[in-house]
């Protein structure tokens, strides 16, 4: 059995992630964290796998990678981020991480990556190998793709949904009709291209509005 670890300060993520790996016998998540405070207070030694994001509310996972590879030295660390960033990716890896994962990856990627780092292979996706690669060359990387502007009412609205409020409890929060949400509602789903709450969530990851 891997006995893995998530680090994400949104539950909405390690929740997809335990449904995402639910049906892999030979994975258990034993520990999963918010933070980065409750993670180094807590940590259990026999984490085989550390998923980890870069992005936390008190401090960063590339200091922190650091930080816990020093105190488990056997640990294997991927990143899981929306940044794209060739900094981050080369500051993480420095750090110690063994792998690097975007939020949109699906189960087979995220299962092989975690079997990877796990026998001592570092993982990189195809896209994150060629933007090491066009660095080393000196080229720069394209400009990711379109990335919609949203209101700051429509990031409020959002950031509610991916809370998983419903409607009646966003326009409750933030003292709007419901039909005034319902309307922010469908021009997010517009703008993002998607259909559902559940592509909306999928997609405001994969373009870092959260």
């Amino acid at each position: 059995m891997i006995e893995i670890a998530i680090t994400d300060d949104h539950t909405i993520v390690i929740e997809g992630i335990r449904t995402m790996l639910k049906a892999e016998k030979e994975i258990s998540i034993i520990q999963s964290f918010t933070n980065v405070k409750d993670m180094m207070n807590g940590f259990d030694k026999n984490v085989q796998v550390l998923l980890l994001d870069i992005n936390l509310p008190d401090g960063n996972g590339i200091t922190a990678c650091k930080e816990l590879l020093q105190l488990f030295p056997e640990l294997k660390i991927i990143a899981l981020t929306n940044f794209e960033d060739i900094s981050f990716i080369k500051q993480i890896i420095k750090n110690g991480a063994m792998g690097y994962l975007l939020k949109n990856t699906d189960r087979k990627e995220m299962v092989t990556a975690i079997k990877t780092v796990l026998s001592g292979e570092r993982f990189l996706p195809q896209k994150i190998q060629q933007m090491l690669l066009n660095d080393s060359l000196g080229k720069t990387a394209p400009s990711s793709y379109f990335i919609p502007k949203l209101t700051s009412r429509e990031k409020e609205i959002l950031d509610l949904i991916i809370k998983e409020y419903t409607t009646e409890e966003i326009a409750a929060t933030i003292f709007l009709s419901v039909k005034t949400v319902e309307s922010h509602r469908s021009n997010l789903f517009q703008k993002l291209g998607v259909k559902n709450s559940a592509g909306l969530v999928r997609v405001a990851f994969e373009k870092g509005f959260v």
